[in-house]
């Protein structure tokens, strides 16, 4: 199938390079090398308008986020700021200079930094937008084109060797994600999601190519051409929509699809629970490589009934309109509930998805619902305590000969260890100390010393979480006896069974003194011992069995 072809929608450029688009005007602004000056070019109404003058071969231009301002480059090598109010040369301050080629310029502000491509240095500098100091990061052959991520971690560079690369930032590290390219120019993100880099390529016919970034190994394909003579920056109106900046004209043209491509796996997550190879090791969950994130988990399986999220757009963008669940390979028709925004009520309401013959709905675009990505919630009762795997599998239609992809493609199933057992909580004897005299339920003790031992069992199957012992006694006191968790018994396996009929508290064991210094109802009261365990089981929002719990009494009056 043919690519489009681009329409010229401007000329009389002298030799215009790199450029922006500003959407909340509709305004797209020109940087023309040959002419020494900045243009404007509305998008939809084509209107050319000169709005600053006086600069020397103008390399590229990037507008800042606040709206306020703009970053020139000319060269051989200067960065310039300036107002959009005023974009004369002679209005410009200059940020930094002293550069050795310069082509494109971006722009990471929330870091306060700028990134320069010095084509004839062969490098990558660095500039601090406040102070204007500079900082060689990276050396790539006569680099062209420049995109700094969202997040500031990684560059991706063009050069005249023919390839795109990866930079990140946070080791030092580089990465060619694209090669055999004839002379790529300047790169543009075509989607917020940063999943698409488009760019254009002047040799041997103009034509701009877009970089799924989404693809292992990126996948780079013709979108549009041939352009008019020396394509050189390419910017996007809309998801199907770009136009392309070349020497003497900008052109646009109009895609048979969008540029944004929905992505991720179709499988998001258990609850809050990521579904990828770091989040989900051997079927646990762990969280805790991102310490920042809100639901903090560690080596813990599943249990009960879980919540699958389920990517809706991503599916959509296949040609899915219904889904199936399996686990272990036997087909979920369970329905499940969740609350619909109703816009003539203005309120929730609660519906049930029933699925026909196994195939749930998917959920339609622009629908409201509370839990947006969520696609079942399924009971693993009855499933064995061990590995399970659960796959999502897409149609077209209710017919199996629809399928599109298979349930083991990935992103589309996760193994998961289940464990539907529950903690055990038992104090078994209250000994006291020194000598291991046993105290019975309910005894007074009247004689010898105020420290004792306690044999107890805390402990799951395979995955206790913690355990704690706790003294209560007289008006709201109480005191720590002895605790453990899992925390220190992390190994390979993630078993840890807990402690059954041990006494403590440990080392030793070291007895449990009574005595509260200032507390004369320490010796002298009821005392009533909580036994509380924990295991680790959650449901993908939180964990979902509580404490087992065992109490015993004596009163201690000494």
């Amino acid at each position: 199938m043919p690519i489009p072809v681009p329409t010229t929608i401007a000329t009389g450029f002298a030799d215009a390079v790199g450029s922006d688009y500003r959407q909340l005007t509709d305004q797209l602004y020109v940087a023309d090398a040959g002419a020494n000056n900045i243009v404007t070019l509305t998008g939809h109404t084509h209107l050319k308008t000169v709005v600053g003058t006086g600069y020397h071969n103008p390399s590229d231009i990037e507008l800042s986020n606040d709206g306020i301002h703009a970053y020139v480059t000319e060269n051989p090598g200067t960065l310039l700021r300036l107002s959009l109010t005023n974009l004369n040369r002679a209005a410009a301050t200059v940020v930094a200079s002293g550069f050795n080629g310069i082509d494109q310029v971006a722009l990471d502000e929330a870091h306060g930094f700028a990134y320069i491509c010095e084509f004839t240095a062969s490098q990558i500098q660095r500039v601090t937008l406040a102070s204007g100091i500079k900082k060689v990061v990276a050396g790539v052959f006569a680099p062209r084109g420049i995109i700094v991520t969202s997040d500031g971690r990684f560059l991706y560079v063009s050069s005249d060797a023919g390839t795109i690369t990866r930079i990140d930032l946070s080791n030092n590290t580089s990465i060619v994600i694209a090669s055999g390219l004839n002379g790529p120019r300047h790169l543009t993100f075509a989607d917020a999601g940063e999943s698409v880099i488009l760019f254009p390529q002047p040799n041997p016919t103009g034509t701009v190519f877009k970089v799924d970034l989404t693809a292992t190994p990126a996948k780079v394909s013709a979108i549009a051409g041939p352009t008019a003579f020396a394509p050189y920056s390419v910017n996007v109106l809309s998801p199907n929509q770009i136009l392309i900046t070349d020497a003497t004209s900008i052109q646009e043209v109009d895609l048979s699809a969008s540029l944004i491509s929905a992505t991720g796996p179709i499988l998001l997550a258990i609850g809050f629970v990521p579904n990828d190879s770091v989040h989900l090791p051997a079927g646990f969950a762990d969280t805790t490589m991102d310490p920042t994130y809100f639901f903090q988990v560690k080596d813990t399986p599943f249990g009960g009934t879980l919540p699958l999220m389920i990517n809706w757009q991503s599916a959509r963008a296949m040609g899915a309109n219904f889904y199936q669940v399996f686990i272990n390979g036997v087909m979920v028709t369970s329905p499940f509930s969740d609350y619909l925004w109703s816009v003539p009520l203005n309120v929730f309401e609660l519906q049930t998805t029933v699925p026909v013959s196994g195939f749930y709905p998917l959920r339609s675009a622009g629908q409201i619902w509370l839990n947006n990505w969520l696609g079942l919630l399924l009971d693993t009762t009855g499933q064995p305590n061990a590995l399970n795997n659960i796959s999502v599998r897409l149609f077209a239609t209710q017919s199996a000969a629809t399928e599109i992809g298979h349930g083991t493609d990935p992103g589309r199933f996760a193994n998961l260890m289940i464990d539907n057992t529950l903690p055990t909580a038992i104090i078994e004897q209250i000994f006291q100390q020194p000598g291991n005299v046993p105290i019975n339920t309910c005894a007074i003790v009247i004689t010898g010393a105020p420290t004792f031992t306690f044999e107890v069992t805390a402990s799951a199957p395979a995955h206790l979480l913690a355990w704690s012992l706790t003294a209560y006694w007289g008006d709201n006191q109480s005191k720590a006896v002895a605790s453990d968790s899992y925390a220190n018994h992390i190994t390979p396996t993630r078993i840890w069974v807990g402690i059954s009929a041990v006494q403590i508290p440990p080392p030793g064991p070291t007895p449990w003194n009574a005595t509260i210094s200032g507390d004369p109802t320490s010796t002298h009261c009821a005392h009533t011992f909580f036994l509380y365990a924990w295991d680790r089981v959650i449901n993908g929002w939180g964990y979902i069995h509580g404490p087992a719990s065992y109490s015993k009494s004596i009163t201690i009056m000494l």
